[in-house]
């Protein structure tokens, strides 16, 4: 009896604990164990990364382990609720990176990969390619608008060539498609593939570099997993340019009048009549900046996955929505929404099956739906009217509701209320089924054979809807005090539609046999693979157009290790494409790289024991690229033309179109090819610290580019393109990451820096007078104008300095250098100033804590040598009517140069009535830098504990605050600095405060 009573006491002293499991940067972990030290007692995380177990009252210390992963001991002391969050196990040799066409172990890859978790691609922003600036070394990305729905351009170690096409290869679960279709919750891998060794295989497509995105799958678990996530984003302008008001508009007029003709258009008594708003008719005073634009908007984003499976089938399967509306400030009906919106619907099914123990089948389906509302007018076009219309030029509207419309030049109000609005349809199904036999069992231990096919589809179309209602100029008033209206011109309200549509489908046939497998000391792995793509265009322009594209090709590769501390890695591709000459239509791009693993010698640990990791690596090889561009498809062809005409006979005349030579047909046109060598090395001290550094060196020959050279004499009627342009461009980046984990406590900090310098070595174009004014030698975009001197200070200074032959020159005006020395300033002083819009340097960094269930993070990014020449009316002046589109930035009313502020040293040149055609020279004198750091994203989180949303059968709720572009710091303070904007007449960039939650069932 006694001894029953104690068992039971034993029982009820059984207390129960709970906790989750995640890696140091905040990523589920399912299926770690978790035991009892000491005993046989313990559970394994489920697809949530939660558990759950009963432990003895007493000190107890459980064990968390585990593949890839530092095993790890926590004394539980009282708690009963305990997160672990594990490092990975720098030592495990069989953790595998995703590489072109498959894995490798991570131990032995010798190419210039880098990675970004996913956690950190999951940004509140409309698409993926927005949130990749600073997040990866080799990454350089430009976001030129801020405008919903668009996306970045980046490019992978800078600008290699100056052909049709330089930027990366984007590869989705191996198939090209948009990496902008992507939902971050989907991405369960995300790499970059630098260097020859690493994209050899892809032949004529990799030498760009290539994205390699691979989406999450199901994982065998007891129950299915769900999670959700939703968030409230408010969005604002980074930064927006700031415009003179009324009264700074009145003086900078009067001024330039006066200077013109001594005449003052505004005199106190007409200036007040607009400041006191005392007739806002006929007298406006209008800040466009805020009648056209909020000064904020909203965002909404959602994402609802479930996953899970058993032993025979696994299933991935997710839904979500994105919407951001616009800045703009449309008058909306509910039949008439001229308002700026972007929509996005995303559907993803990953479906995965053991047909038997040896054969695995993949299906892979994807559907995205997007849509957009647009203004009426061009955007690009409604930006510049807001930027340039003066704020006394004309009223909103009439006050009896008529439309108002100056006599010449546009209303920003009516172009955005007035004209109609647009509406863009995306839809894009894409398809990927794939099967996998293990042949381990039938032929050879370690061989697999693959075969995937894939099938997209895009369909796309625009309903522009129109309209033009009737507008007026207020001329007066009549003596009932009623407006004179004079009618512009007859319209009506009435909308008219026009419709277009376009759409692609694409497919893919890949089959593989891929090898490894290991014998003692050595290591073998191995790759042979057949590819074939086709892409047609469903609505061709022209007969031409009508064919396909298509790629058609073998791959291989051959990796060695020995004692997994020497490596070998060896790689082809022979890739063909039917736009290429007959002779040129296919092409050989070899590789080869070779690591040595230092920490592995047993003389190393004695000397370094800190030191985990010491690798040395470096590759050179060959690559293509098939995008070459050109003005026609089949350049190798000849082609005739139409050409002049000739009428025959006196009487009954006939008019005969004759023929000539057209287009010469080039029977050497080819690809580009990519030289690349890479020379790199990875150090990890203490388990905790990772640096990886590279250096690259790449030179690009047979760029496709229009022939410059030929004379006149020889004849040729079209100027032809030919495979001599040439391109270098080298540089380095590297990463550095740090994790600290104790206790409760996890610190983390990482950082990436990458810098390029590229040169157009040949261009074909004449060789110019002055050996300066070469574009050849340059960097590729390089910016050239003549040098500023400052203004001319009076006219005895400009007496005494050269001629400048742009226009006659007073004091207040841009005084040039002479480069030449020859006492006139024309375009021959004109030579290489500042940089170019894309930057050379780009780096990224940010520190994350998590204690217990808060966490904390920071993220940094930031550009360097990086220049634009800054240019436009509200900046120089006006070059037409200055009534109705002359308006100029406030700092340059406040700053310019006028007979009331002759500062030799004025920010703004003198400013006058007639085009001022020396002051808007490209110059010094404009350019600015536009270098930049920013709070990139920043975010709060608390996890509610599991005491209380267990009652709602919850596993996991995370609330949490985010913030994108916060702070921008910049030398430059007119416009965000990043947009691709000469006077600030671009859509802004947003910054956004988001409020979600995140829960895990």
């Amino acid at each position: 009896m006694g001894k029953k009573i104690k068992e039971v006491s034993m029982a009820l002293a059984e207390i129960p604990i709970t906790g989750r499991v995640t890696d140091e940067r905040g990523e589920i972990l399912p299926g770690v164990n978790i035991m009892v030290k000491g005993t046989a007692r313990g559970a394994s995380a489920d697809a949530s990364g939660n558990y759950s177990l009963s432990v003895p009252e007493g000190e107890v210390t459980l064990v968390f382990s585990f593949i890839g992963y530092v095993t790890q001991e926590v004394v539980l002391g009282n708690r009963k609720t305990l997160d672990v969050i594990l490092r990975p196990d720098n030592q495990n040799l069989e953790e595998v990176v995703v590489v072109a066409f498959g894995t490798q172990r991570k131990e032995s890859i010798v190419g210039a990969i880098s990675s970004v978790s996913a956690s950190d691609l999951k940004v509140p922003v409309s698409k993926l390619s927005n949130a990749l600036a600073g997040q990866i070394a080799g990454i350089v990305s430009v976001q030129g608008s801020g405008e919903p729905g668009s996306g970045s351009s980046f490019w992978i170690r800078g600008i290699s060539s100056f052909g049709a096409s330089n930027t990366p290869l984007i590869l989705v679960d191996g198939i090209q498609r948009s990496m902008d279709l992507v939902d971050p919750e989907d991405i369960e891998s995300f790499s970059i593939l630098k260097d020859a060794s690493a994209t050899a295989v892809y032949g004529v497509r990799g030498a760009n570099g290539i994205v390699l995105i691979t989406t999450k799958k199901g994982k065998y678990s007891d129950k299915p997993t769900i999670n959700t996530r939703y968030e409230r984003g408010i969005l604002a302008p980074v930064r927006l340019p700031k415009l003179a008001n009324a009264g700074q508009w009145m003086d900078y007029y009067n001024d330039i009048s006066y200077d013109a003709n001594g005449s003052t258009p505004f005199p106190d008594h007409i200036r007040q009549k607009y400041l006191s708003g005392e007739d806002p008719d006929l007298y406006p005073n209008v800040d466009w900046m805020k009648t056209i634009y909020k000064e904020a908007t909203t965002s909404n984003r959602l994402n609802l996955n479930v996953s899970g499976g058993g032993k025979i089938a696994r299933y991935y399967v997710s839904g979500s929505y994105y919407n951001e509306n616009g800045l703009f400030n449309p008058v909306v009906t509910k039949s008439y929404n001229p308002s700026v919106s972007y929509n996005k619907f995303t559907f993803r099914s990953n479906l995965d099956v053991d047909v038997t123990k040896t054969t695995e089948l993949s299906l892979n389906l994807a559907n995205t739906y997007e849509n957009k509302n647009r203004l009426g007018v061009d955007m690009a076009t409604m930006y510049q009217i807001v930027m340039t219309t003066p704020p006394i030029s004309i009223a909103p509207y009439y006050s009896d509701g008529t439309n108002a419309q100056p006599l010449v030049g546009s209303n920003p109000y009516y172009s955005l209320n007035g004209t109609g609005y647009s509406q863009d349809f995306w839809n894009t199904s894409q398809s990927l089924m794939s099967l996998t036999q293990d042949l381990g069992d039938y032929i050879l231990p370690g061989l697999k054979f693959n075969i995937k096919f894939s099938w997209d589809a895009t369909n796309e179309s625009t309903l522009d809807k129109r309209k033009n209602p009737a507008t007026y100029y207020a001329t007066g008033r009549d003596e009932n005090g009623k407006l004179i209206l004079h009618k512009n011109v007859d319209g009506s309200d009435y909308l008219s539609l026009s419709r277009s549509n376009r759409g692609t489908k694409t497919t893919n046939l890949e089959s593989s046999f891929n090898y490894d497998n290991a014998f003692g000391d050595h290591r073998v792995g191995g790759l042979f693979l057949f590819t074939r793509r086709e892409h047609t265009d469903n609505f061709p322009g022209n007969y031409i157009a009508a064919f396909p594209y298509r790629n058609i090709g073998i791959a291989g590769r051959v990796t060695y290790a020995y004692q997994n501390k020497f490596f070998f890695d060896g790689n082809f591709g022979y890739n063909g494409s039917e736009n290429f000459a007959p002779a040129h239509r296919f092409g050989f791009f070899p590789s080869i790289g070779f690591g040595y693993n230092l920490s592995k010698e047993k003389f190393f640990k004695r000397i370094l024991p800190d030191v985990n990791l010491l690798k040395f690596r470096g590759s050179h090889g060959y690559i293509g690229n098939d995008q070459i561009g050109g003005n026609r498809r089949f350049a190798y062809n000849s082609e005739m033309q139409n050409s002049g005409s000739y009428i025959f006979g006196t009487t009954g005349q006939k008019s005969i179109t004759g023929v000539a030579t057209g287009n010469p047909g080039n029977p050497d046109v080819a690809w580009e090819q990519a030289i690349k060598t890479n020379i790199g090395f990875e150090l990890g001290i203490w388990d905790q610290l990772k640096l990886q550094l590279d250096y690259f060196n790449e030179r690009r020959d047979g760029i496709y580019i229009l022939q410059q050279s030929v004379p006149s004499v020889v004849g040729i009627n079209i100027a032809q393109y030919v495979n001599l342009g040439k391109m270098a461009n080298r540089g380095m980046d590297g990463s550095l990451e740090y994790t600290y984990v104790k206790g409760d406590w996890m610190l983390s900090a990482r950082g990436n820096f990458s810098y390029n310098r590229n040169k157009v070595i040949y261009n074909d174009a004449p060789t110019p007078i002055y050996a300066y004014q070469q574009v050849a030698g340059q960097a590729y975009n390089q910016q050239f104008g003549l040098i500023s001197l400052g203004l001319f200070k009076s006219a005895e200074d400009i007496a005494e300095s050269p001629v400048q032959k742009f226009g006659s020159v007073v004091p207040g005006d841009i005084k040039y250098k002479d480069i030449n020395a020859d006492g006139v300033i024309d375009s021959y002083d004109q030579i290489a100033i500042g940089r170019s819009t894309v930057p050379e340097i780009s780096y990224g960094f940010g520190l994350s804590a998590k204690y217990k269930n808060f966490d904390l993070s920071a993220f940094f990014q930031g550009v360097g040598h990086v220049t634009r020449i800054i240019s436009g009316d509200p900046l120089q002046g006006p070059a037409g009517s200055i009534l109705v589109n002359g308006q100029i930035l406030a700092d340059a009313a406040d700053k310019r140069w006028s007979l009331n502020n002759q500062n030799p040293n004025a920010e703004y040149a003198r400013m006058s009535l007639a085009f001022n055609e020396n002051n808007r020279q490209s110059s010094t004198f404009y350019q600015r830098d536009m270098s930049f750091i920013r709070v990139k994203n920043a975010e709060i989180g608390y996890t509610i504990p599991k005491s209380i949303v267990s009652r709602a059968k919850i596993s996991t709720v995370r609330i949490y605050a985010q913030g994108v572009n916060l702070f921008t710091f910049s030398k430059f303070k007119l416009w965000d600095p990043e947009l691709n904007a000469s006077y600030g007449n671009v859509y802004p960039q947003m910054k956004t405060v988001s409020f979600g939650a995140s829960l895990n069932f």
